[in-house]
């Protein structure tokens, strides 16, 4: 990609990135040096509400003929003009069944809209399934919805007041719906829209430290690969988060998470790949019972 692409959303990206880092030790230090001395707190069910902050998002699309190679991929945000940072909101939790056994979720949804006169062609499929180019000069609206639920099991192998570390396993199912609408494909064809479910198991890995009855930090994490009948993808998620308990049955927030998924499904009428990674800060409130 030219260095161009994000001279200018890297240096917003890395300030904000800056600030919430010092909000994130100042926090800690805050939370470390007050002593709230209570014995139990709820902790079986658990739900979570939150604004997630994407900073950061590379992401590569292409769509082409089957059996070719990965063809001319295209920058939704570079090529498009589609916007990718934003603000959603974010969902998860889980529920204790026992103290060392617990299901767990989690959902958010990105939207992004373009509009833009291309600065260099590209080619795609159109609705026919033939290979089309689309010119130079060629206005073009686009839209990228990134669907992402997330559900498992953790089991809690070590489980003690201060420190809980659990492994585990699960479904991570995202949904990925790609438009493109151009007045000028080089003949009267229209661009194909593609989408594509993709379910995912995955392997989880969770640790959880009480600095203080009323204060933790945890570090949450999930990856797997798998290739099956038209499709393989390759998926990761890191979340860094510390929480303070503000009363007894609500805690608030705040955290650094990113995820990568890469995918590729070749049928006999395409084959499209899609390589996405997001970066942003989640500041959520938290609800225990």
């Amino acid at each position: 990609m030219s260095p161009a692409l994000y001279s200018l959303p890297v240096k917003n990206s890395y300030l904000l990135l800056v600030r919430w880092l010092f909000l994130l030790a100042a926090m800690f230090f805050v939370a470390t040096n007050i002593a709230h001395a209570e014995n139990s707190v709820p902790d079986k069910f658990n739900i979570s509400l939150g604004a997630y902050s994407v900073f950061r998002t590379d992401a590569t699309i292409s769509l082409t003929e089957p059996g070719l190679g990965a063809g001319i991929s295209i920058s939704p945000e570079d090529t498009l003009g589609n916007d990718s940072e934003q603000t959603v909101l974010r969902l998860t939790g889980y529920y204790r069944f026992t103290k060392e056994h617990a299901l767990n979720y989690s959902w958010y949804r990105i939207t992004s809209r373009g509009n833009k006169t291309l600065e260099k062609k590209f080619e795609w499929l159109d609705k026919n399934g033939d290979l089309i180019t689309i010119p130079v000069g060629a206005k073009v609206d686009s839209s990228l919805d990134y669907n992402i639920f997330k559900v498992g099991y953790l089991w809690s192998f070590h489980h003690s007041d201060k420190v809980e570390i659990a492994v585990g396993g699960g479904l991570h199912i995202t949904s990925i719906a790609f438009g493109l609408n151009t007045d000028s494909t080089g003949s009267s064809a229209e661009a194909q829209d593609v989408s594509l479910t993709v379910p995912l198991p995955v392997v989880s890995f969770a640790l959880n430290y009480a600095v203080t009855p009323k204060f933790h930090w945890m570090i949450k994490g999930e990856a797997f690969a798998l290739k099956f009948e038209n499709w393989n993808g390759i998926y990761t998620d890191m979340t860094l988060a510390m929480e303070y308990r503000t009363f007894k049955n609500i805690g608030l927030g705040i955290g650094l998470g990113s995820n990568s998924l890469k995918v590729t499904e070749d049928t006999s009428d395409h084959k499209f790949t899609f390589n996405n990674q997001i970066t942003g800060v989640l500041i959520y409130a938290s609800a225990y019972f």
